[in-house]
């Protein structure tokens, strides 16, 4: 009893000098902060830096080489004419140094398939990082309304609890003056205790939620906050236009077709390379050579040269098995793009079916809930004049409080899923 009272007046003093969350803050807070958002974000500024000509093999490149050696062997030269020149470490001296370009012209198209490969991925990258946006957006929100959900929880098991706690006066001055008897008492204060005990699960299940939306958040676990008093009503939604949007828009829809695309653009690629290739070249160069020994002295070249080679496969190993396992790469993307529509088709039903039942069940709900507050009213005075016993009091007390958590369940479940349902059809952020 006196650990319920501290923990229920750390947890006043706590939301006196909290600030307060918004379920929109919140979500703002996680897409700039959260560590799988930044992670996922990084990754897809990874993938449109590579996506350029140069990493699809499109430009030229170009070097700057040079060197200087020195030969100081011992030559023995002998002429057709008897002539022998012997030299003991004679040297002989190479400079050298160019600026060298070389340029691709043709490679079967593959530079090409390549460059659309690489806009592909980086599409997929922007894909990811939505799916991760809009993953993050729905986790901070299913958390925020979870914690309103307990926080109310708490709140009417302790508004229960002075049901229980009025009881028990009542029961301990009755039993002073003789008008209750022991086992009386002893039951009021089981069911006191009873409460008390499910005061701090709801706490303690509050506390851990309050910590989880911190983490989604990036901060402190314990940083102090409060939400919203209430579940909002879950917006009105229209399954034709969610589908609709759904086929257009949904994010894991259209991460596979993405892949089909690149792993396409794979075939293509790997193909080229079965065909002959045409590069050009042209370098600027300095040259000069210097020998002690030998028919020139010295030996100096500057100026440009250019050309073009062509080289044609004749046989490349295992490129064709590349070929072909490409393929079966894209007909597996092909059967993940169907089986993506497919489960996209039951999630919109099953979600939708959650939808329509849980506004059912609010409805419902809330007419009950209306009827057990009245009939709990009119127990407590029945109670006080004896016209029923504490056990039927109870079983009243019990109801209303049954009553009232299958309501904020109602709310929490039509609530997320209409937030399921724009999660589906792309317009959650």
């Amino acid at each position: 009893m006196r650990l319920l009272l501290t923990s229920s007046l750390l947890l006043f003093v706590t939301a006196l000098s909290a600030q307060h969350l918004t379920a929109e803050d919140a979500v703002k807070a996680a897409l700039e902060n959260n560590y799988g958002v930044r992670i996922a974000r990084n990754s897809a500024e990874m993938a449109k830096l590579a996506d350029n000509p140069g990493a699809a093999g499109m430009l030229p490149r170009v070097d700057a080489t040079g060197g200087w050696s020195v030969d100081n062997s011992s030559t023995k030269q002998e002429f057709f004419s008897g002539e022998v020149r012997d030299a003991s470490n004679a040297n002989s001296r190479s400079l050298n140094g160019q600026v060298e370009l070389n340029w691709t012209l043709f490679d079967g198209m593959s530079m090409f398939a390549a460059k659309d490969r690489l806009e592909a991925l980086e599409r997929i990258g922007e894909s990811q990082l939505r799916q991760q946006l809009e993953s993050t957006a729905y986790g901070v929100l299913t958390g925020y309304f979870q914690l309103v959900q307990l926080e109310k929880a708490v709140a009417v098991q302790q508004e229960s609890m002075q049901t229980s706690r009025d009881r028990l006066r009542i029961v301990e001055t009755g039993k002073r003056i003789g008008a209750a008897s022991g086992l009386e008492l002893v039951q009021a204060q089981l069911d006191f205790n009873a409460d008390s005990a499910q005061l701090l699960a709801l706490m303690q299940q509050a506390t851990m939620a309050h910590n989880a939306l911190n983490t989604l958040l990036a901060r402190d676990p314990g940083t102090a906050f409060t939400v919203d008093t209430v579940i909002p009503a879950p917006a009105p939604l229209d399954l034709a236009t969610v589908r609709q949007a759904a086929l257009g828009a949904n994010t894991a829809l259209q991460l596979a077709r993405e892949e089909r695309i690149a792993a396409d653009l794979t075939v293509k690629e790997l193909r080229g390379t079965l065909l002959p290739q045409l590069d050009g070249f042209a370098n600027y160069g300095y040259a000069k050579t210097t020998s002690d020994v030998g028919f020139l002295t010295s030996n100096r070249r500057l100026g440009p040269q250019y050309g073009l080679t062509l080289s044609v496969p004749l046989f490349r190993g295992g490129a064709v098995k590349a070929v072909k396992q490409a393929k079966l790469a894209g007909q597996q993307a092909d059967l993940g793009v169907q089986q993506a529509q497919l489960e996209l088709e039951r999630d919109l039903q099953d979600t939708w079916t959650q939808y329509g039942f849980a506004g059912q069940r609010v409805n419902l709900e809330e007419g009950n809930l209306t009827g057990a507050r009245t009939q709990l009213q009119v127990a407590m005075e029945s109670w006080r004049i004896g016209v029923i016993t504490a056990v039927q009091l109870r079983d009243v007390q019990q109801s209303v409080v049954a009553a009232e958590n299958r309501l904020l369940t109602a709310q929490f479940e039509a609530k997320v899923a209409e937030l399921q349902m724009r999660w589906l059809a792309g317009s959650l952020l």
